[in-house]
C-alpha cells in the first residue's frame, strides 16, 4: 500500500468519529432520543453500524459525545477568550451573551435543550452531563467574569454576584419560547437580545 494510501485511511479514521457525531445530532433532532436509530446515523454516516461500536459503545454514548460536541463549545471558547482578554468587563459580558444566543439560535444546541426536557427521565447520565458542562460550567464563567470587574470597580458588588445565573436565565426563556411557542411567532432576536443585554448591563455595571 502506497504512504498516501496509508496516510488517507489515517485522516478518515481520525475524522470518522465527527462524521458519526454528525450524522448522530441530526438523526436525534429529528426523531429525538428514544426513537433515533444507530443504522440510520450510520447509513448517513456513510458507515456501517458495527463501526459505530468501534467509537461508542451504545446510542446513549454517542448522544452524550453528541451533547459534548455542540453545548461546551460556547463555554470553551469564552474561558480561553477570558484568560487573555483585557478589555472591558461590559465587553466581556456582550461577547459572552451573543456567543450563547448564537448557540441557542443554532437548531441542533435547542434539539439537544428539548431532548433533556422531554425525554431527561429516560437518559439521566446525559441530563447529569449537560447540567455539568453548560449550567455548572457557565456559572462558573459568570461568577469569574464579575470578580474580574468587581477587582477592577467596573462591577457593583450585589446579590447577582452571587447568583449570576440570573443573568443567563432570560436566554433560556429565549430558547424555550421559541421551542414550545413558535406556533405563535418566535422571538425577534435582535431586539430581544439588546433588551436582554441591557438588562444585564444595567443589573451589574457600576457606570453603563
Amino acid at each position: 500500500m502506497k504512504e498516501t494510501d496509508k496516510t488517507k485511511i489515517r485522516r478518515r479514521k481520525e475524522a470518522r468519529p465527527a462524521e458519526i457525531i454528525a450524522a448522530g445530532i441530526t438523526e436525534f433532532s429529528k426523531y429525538g432520543y428514544a426513537r433515533a436509530r444507530l443504522d440510520r446515523i450510520a447509513r448517513n454516516a456513510g458507515i456501517s453500524k458495527a463501526t459505530i461500536y468501534l467509537y461508542y459503545e451504545s446510542k446513549e454514548a454517542l448522544f452524550l459525545a453528541a451533547v459534548e460536541t455542540y453545548m461546551t463549545a460556547t463555554m470553551a471558547e469564552n474561558e480561553d477568550f477570558l484568560d487573555t482578554f483585557d478589555g472591558t468587563t461590559k465587553q466581556m459580558l456582550t461577547r459572552l451573551l451573543r456567543s450563547v444566543y448564537d448557540r441557542f439560535a443554532e437548531g441542533h444546541a435547542q434539539s439537544v435543550m428539548r431532548i433533556m426536557i422531554t425525554e431527561g427521565d429516560r437518559i439521566p447520565d446525559a441530563v447529569s452531563t449537560y447540567h455539568a458542562m453548560t449550567i455548572q460550567r457557565g456559572t462558573s464563567l459568570l461568577r469569574r467574569i464579575l470578580k474580574r470587574g468587581v477587582d477592577r470597580g467596573e462591577v457593583s458588588p450585589n446579590a447577582i454576584i452571587d447568583n449570576p445565573q440570573v443573568i443567563i436565565a432570560p436566554a433560556m426563556f429565549f430558547a424555550l419560547h421559541n421551542m414550545m411557542f413558535s406556533k405563535a411567532g418566535d422571538l425577534e432576536f435582535d431586539g430581544y437580545f439588546d433588551a436582554h443585554l441591557a438588562l444585564v448591563l444595567n443589573g451589574v455595571m457600576s457606570d453603563v
